[in-house]
């Protein structure tokens, strides 16, 4: 049955879901969302915010087809809040219905016939007069939220099942209990209420919502705008159409028999709810019935509605222009068989409170060891620092989300960067105006950061290739420039930063490194010279030993060949 689920690979990590829950219902574990069943109310909230479509709505879209084609009795309840969704594509409430008889239901019925019977449970709950406050039960999201965070309001609250409850009680007593009852609304606490009432009977087959039903009439290619106007099957709820807007059930009332001694009261939202509920505790309240609804303006404002969120004034003037101010008469009584009592259940988890000394630890841990730090601004999504710490104490997996928190850690760990770094920070803005100047730039160019901020750049040095960053809209990467004024040799990054159309300059000092280098080559030139003319004058000895071994080679030459020629005429004398 109909429930939120989450996608994980969708959630981009920007927590709006867990800053919006007002029971904390969404944890964060490896950084990312997880939904938590068995706290969730299914106010629906998250599934309006989330960004990224990460949270999904599953229904029973699939089962009500199948119920079609299996050519079942299949009627539609179709809740009071259909007015303000199909409002602005019809002429007449009969055109909504002949789409779904398009779409394979046998028949269209309105819930809100059901919402004469509940109209009538709570004006006895009036009339006797017991009860010190009742607390209207036609909201699923508050009932769960009674449950399980609120169950000393249990006394409180009306027990009267809901319209679509009772709605799915007087169908099957009708039409049998093998028809098929689909209920469509905008609510997405329907579908585990139709899980729950299963105990005592199965009442509602499927749950779907106006989304969905969009989507199907625009997959069957049905234009509810061109659609025949087909007469209502069932009574004319009339005034009880107006359950679907805050204030409505309250004017159903007024307009049968009134409140007796009670005043009348109508809260919308879960904040508002839980407001309403503290405000009880305190004994604030007494002898006040109340119209307590999860969406503000009513279930014409549902999440699951399809509509923007500024849809909802025009879904009421419309819903108020449609539904007659009368009660309708001569309504016969519900059969003996179906019985419109609700008890309620306490399911709230037993969470040990944390000690004092374990809740002012948290604090210390967060950096909000005082009053003054406790700043209570609820971007992590709690009422006060305190409240979050508590969560913390009972082991409720959070991301770290304090804004103040994260910029002063961020703001210092910025700061403690920019003060130790060798490397000279300096940003100007687009007319080279200085706009930071860390602690490397006060000692290189001897002046403080006070005197330096606000100060052109061009009056400290030569600001040429800021200007270029500034006409180019192109950084500067890796260049190497000499402050002959400040004997300095650096390696300059100027970077352009688009969105804030400044520019960062990162200047790397390598004057020290430059001297080094300088006196490396001017060794490997001295080495080179000496290399070279040991070299030269290796030729030069080179050369004179070779023409002193060419001068001997010559003289010997001659001296033996006269010695052999003497010896060779010699001994042809003597023969």
């Amino acid at each position: 049955m109909a429930a939120i689920g989450f996608k994980m690979a969708k959630c981009k990590d920007c927590y709006k879901c867990v800053r919006i829950c007002p029971v904390k219902a969404i944890h964060v574990k490896d950084e990312r969302a997880r939904y938590v069943a068995d706290e969730c109310v299914l106010c629906g909230r998250c599934l309006t915010a989330c960004p990224q479509d990460a949270i999904i709505y599953i229904s029973d879209l699939c089962k009500a087809k199948q119920y079609i084609r299996e050519e079942k009795t299949i009627i539609a309840s179709l809740d009071p809040a259909y007015l303000g969704a199909f409002g602005d594509s019809m002429h007449g409430t009969g055109q909504i219905r002949d789409a779904l008889y398009k779409l394979g239901f046998t028949h269209v019925r309105e819930t809100a016939e059901a919402a004469v019977h509940i109209t009538k449970a709570y004006e006895r709950l009036i009339r006797q007069g017991t009860m010190t406050n009742i607390i209207t039960t036609s909201c699923t999201a508050v009932n769960e939220l009674v449950e399980k965070y609120y169950p000393d309001m249990i006394p409180y609250m009306a027990p009267v099942v809901s319209p679509m409850t009772a709605h799915g009680m007087m169908l099957k007593e009708e039409f049998g209990p093998d028809a098929k009852i689909v209920y469509i609304g905008s609510c997405t606490a329907r579908g585990r209420e139709a899980v729950r009432e299963r105990c005592r009977g199965t009442y509602v087959d499927a749950v779907l919502d106006f989304q969905e039903l969009r989507l199907w009439l625009k997959e069957e290619k049905i234009d509810v705008s061109r659609c025949a106007f087909r007469p209502r099957e069932g009574i004319n709820p009339q005034i009880n159409g107006l359950y679907g807007v805050s204030g409505g059930i309250l004017s159903a009332i007024q307009a049968h028999r009134g409140f007796g001694k009670y005043e009348q009261l109508y809260v919308d939202s879960i904040d508002s709810v839980i407001e309403l509920f503290e405000c009880i505790r305190k004994g604030e309240i007494k002898n006040c019935f109340i119209e307590a609804s999860s969406c503000v303006g009513g279930c014409i404002n549902g999440p699951l509605a399809g509509g923007c969120q500024s849809d909802r004034f025009k879904a009421r003037i419309y819903t108020n222009q449609k539904i007659s101010r009368e009660f309708p008469k001569n309504v016969e009584d519900m059969s003996p068989n179906i019985h419109l009592q609700k008890v309620f259940y306490e399911t709230s988890k037993n969470i040990d409170m944390p000690t004092e000394e374990e809740i002012q630890e948290q604090l210390r841990r967060d950096g909000k060891d005082s009053a003054e730090k406790q700043l209570n601004c609820g971007a992590c999504g709690y009422k006060t620092c305190r409240d979050k710490a508590i969560a913390l104490c009972q082991n409720k997996e959070l991301f770290d989300l304090c804004i103040p928190h994260m910029y002063q850690k961020a703001r210092s760990m910025a700061e403690v960067i920019l003060s130790v770094t060798p490397n000279l920070i300096i940003t100007v803005d687009e007319q080279l105006k200085i706009m930071q100047f860390n602690n490397a730039a006060e000692v290189m160019f001897n002046i403080p950061a006070e005197k330096a901020i606000g100060k052109y750049l061009y009056k400290l040095f030569d600001a040429s290739d800021f200007e270029e960053v500034f006409r180019q809209k192109r950084s500067i990467m890796n260049k190497k420039v000499e402050y002959e004024k400040y004997g300095l040799v650096t390696i300059q990054n100027i970077i352009y930063i688009r969105e804030q159309n400044c520019a960062l300059g990162i200047i790397r000092n390598v004057t020290a490194e430059e001297r080094i280098h300088r006196q490396h080559d001017r060794m490997r030139r001295e080495a080179m010279e000496i290399a070279q003319k040991v070299i030269d004058k290796q030729m030069m000895v080179a050369q004179e030993i070779a023409g002193l071994l060419g001068e001997t080679t010559a003289e010997t030459k001659v001296t033996l060949t006269k010695m052999r020629d003497s010896i060779f005429y010699d001994g042809e004398d003597e023969l």
